[in-house]
C-alpha cells in the first residue's frame, strides 16, 4: 500500500470522513485532499506531520506501512514510579488506601496537612545567638540544679573543659 492509498485508507475506511471534513480537519481544502490521495501524487513532509499530529497517528505506519497505525500512548504505573524511587510496599499501600478514600475526607485531609505544614513554617527554624545561648544556659541550669552546682559555674566549667560541674581549681 503506498502512502496515499493509507491516506485515503485512513479517511475512508478509518475515520469515516469525506474529503471536505477531512482536509479541512487538516488544513486544506478538498482539492488538496482529493491530490494526496491520488497514486503517485507527492505528499509533503508538512502534511505528513500534520495528519499525523491531528489524527494521533504513528508517522512510520503513514510514510512506510510499519505498524502500529496509532502512537501508543505511554502509560504510567505509580506503582513502578514510587519503586524506582526507593519507595517501599508500604508507601505504596498508604498511596492507595488515600486514594481509595472519599473525595470529601481526602479534602479534610489535605487542608489538615496544608494548615499544620503552614504553622511548622511559620515557627522560626532557627535561633538567634542569644536565644541559643538562653537554651543551653536553661538546659544545663536543671542539670546543675539535679547535681547541686549553680548554672554559671556549670556553663563556665563546661567551657573550660571540666564536665563534672566541678571547678577546675576545686578538683586539682
Amino acid at each position: 500500500m503506498t502512502i496515499n492509498e493509507r491516506i485515503k485508507y485512513l479517511r475512508k475506511d478509518v475515520l469515516k470522513m469525506n474529503q471536505t471534513d477531512f482536509a479541512e480537519a487538516i488544513g486544506m481544502k478538498q482539492r488538496g485532499a482529493s491530490y494526496i490521495e491520488q497514486s503517485g501524487a507527492g505528499v509533503t513532509d508538512k502534511t505528513i506531520k500534520t495528519i499525523c499530529l491531528v489524527f494521533n497517528l504513528n508517522e512510520d505506519w503513514l510514510r512506510n506501512g510499519i505498524e502500529p497505525m496509532y502512537i501508543q500512548a505511554p502509560t504510567f504505573s505509580l506503582d513502578d514510579f514510587v519503586r524506582q524511587r526507593g519507595g517501599t510496599e508500604l508507601e505504596i499501600d498508604i498511596m492507595k488506601a488515600y486514594f481509595e478514600l472519599k473525595p470529601d475526607t481526602r479534602t479534610m485531609l489535605i487542608q489538615h496537612f496544608k494548615e499544620r505544614l503552614t504553622a511548622s513554617r511559620d515557627e522560626p527554624s532557627e535561633m538567634t545567638v542569644e536565644e541559643a545561648e538562653a537554651a543551653y544556659i536553661k538546659s544545663r541550669s536543671k542539670i546543675a540544679q539535679k547535681a547541686g552546682n549553680s548554672a554559671l559555674n556549670t556553663t563556665a566549667d563546661t567551657e573550660t573543659g571540666n564536665e563534672n560541674g566541678n571547678s577546675l581549681a576545686s578538683s586539682q
